[in-house]
C-alpha cells in the first residue's frame, strides 16, 4: 500500500471516529484507539500491517455518526457573526453546563474566526481541568486533528471536544504552580497501574508539545502532577529488554507485532492496544537504564491474552 493511500485511510478512520456519537468514558473514546494505532502503524508505514488495518476498519464502523452538527451553525445570524464575541463567555458557559450558550458562543467564534483551528485548544484547556478524565482523550484528539488539519474538519472535532465536556461536571479551573519534579523516569516508575501510564504519557506529551495554549495546559497538567507525585516503595519488576533495545537501534516492528498479537486475543483489546501505545512512547522518552521496567510491562499486557 503507497504511503499516500495509507494516509487517506488513516485520515478517514479518524473522522470517523470524530464524528461518532459517543457518550461514554472519555477515557476509551473511538479516537483514541484509532489515534493510537495511527502511531503504531508509523513504524511500517511502508509495508503497514493489514491486520492493524483490518482491525481499524471494523472498529471505526461500529459507531453511530453525527448528523446535525451544522445545526448550531446555521442558527447564527450573520449580525450576530459581526458582533464582539469573547472566548471567557465560552469558557463561562463551559463552566456553567450551558450547553446552548456553549453551542452558540462557539458557533459564534467558528465563524468570526474562519474557522480557525486554534479554537479546538480553547476547548482542550477547558477540558484539561479534569486532568484524571479527560487528558488522554485530549491528547489523541488533537493528534488526530493535526494528522489532517483539513479546515472543514474543525468543527466537527470542536464537536467531538464538546461531547466530552458535556459529559461530566468540570472541576473549577486550578492555579498555576510549578512542577515540583520534572524527571519523567520517577513518574513512570511510581506508576501502579496501566491507567496511570496512560495517563501520564497523554499529559507529558502534551507538555513537551508546541501548542500556542500550551502555558493553560501546563497550569493544569503542573497541579495535577504535583498533586499526584508520590514516592512510594511500589514493586518494580524487569524484564531482558533485549526487544526494545534492537527497536531503539534499528527501528524494528516490534510494537507492530505485539500490537498483532493483542488484536488476536479476545481480552481487553483496546484497553491494552491503547497501554502499548503509551509504552511505545516511553521507550522512545526513558531513561535507556529503565528499558527493563518497559519490557515487564509488555509482558503483563501479553500475559493478559
Amino acid at each position: 500500500m503507497a504511503i499516500s493511500k495509507l494516509e487517506k485511510s488513516l485520515s478517514t478512520y479518524l473522522l470517523n471516529t470524530a464524528s461518532c456519537i459517543y457518550n461514554g468514558n472519555s477515557k476509551f473514546h473511538p479516537i483514541i484507539i484509532t489515534n493510537a494505532l495511527k502511531n503504531i502503524i508509523g513504524d511500517v508505514r511502508s509495508t503497514p500491517s493489514k491486520l492493524i488495518l483490518d482491525f481499524l476498519n471494523h472498529h471505526t464502523q461500529n459507531f453511530k455518526q453525527r448528523t446535525n452538527d451544522n445545526i448550531f451553525l446555521e442558527n447564527i445570524s450573520k449580525e450576530e457573526i459581526g458582533l464582539t464575541v469573547f472566548i471567557s463567555d465560552l469558557e463561562d458557559a463551559c463552566q456553567n453546563g450551558d450547553f446552548d450558550n456553549t453551542q452558540k458562543h462557539l458557533a459564534r467564534i467558528y465563524l468570526a474566526s474562519d474557522g480557525s483551528p486554534a479554537i479546538l485548544q480553547n476547548l482542550a484547556e477547558i477540558a484539561l481541568q479534569n486532568i484524571e478524565g479527560n487528558v488522554i482523550f485530549i491528547y489523541h484528539c488533537l493528534r488526530a486533528f493535526v494528522f489532517a488539519p483539513d479546515k472543514e474538519r474543525v468543527w466537527i472535532f470542536l464537536q467531538c471536544i464538546i461531547q466530552v465536556l458535556f459529559n461530566k461536571k468540570l472541576p473549577n479551573p486550578h492555579a498555576s504552580t510549578t512542577i515540583k519534579e520534572t524527571d519523567i523516569n520517577k513518574y513512570l516508575l511510581n506508576c501502579s497501574d496501566l491507567n496511570e501510564l496512560n495517563t501520564l504519557s497523554a499529559a507529558w506529551r502534551l507538555l513537551e508539545s508546541e501548542y500556542t495554549r500550551l502555558p493553560g495546559f501546563e497550569r493544569e497538567i503542573s497541579f495535577w502532577l504535583n498533586q499526584c507525585y508520590k514516592i512510594d516503595k511500589v514493586d518494580i519488576r524487569e524484564k531482558n529488554p533485549d526487544d526494545l533495545q534492537l527497536y531503539l537501534k534499528n527501528k524494528t516492528d516490534y510494537f507492530v507485532t505485539v500490537a498483532e498479537d493483542i488484536i488476536q486475543s479476545d481480552s481487553d483489546i483496546i484497553d491494552r492496544l491503547i497501554t502499548l501505545e503509551s509504552l511505545r512512547y516511553f521507550t522512545k522518552r526513558i531513561d535507556i537504564n529503565n528499558l527493563p521496567v518497559i519490557a515487564y510491562k509488555i509482558h503483563l499486557l501479553l500475559d493478559k491474552q
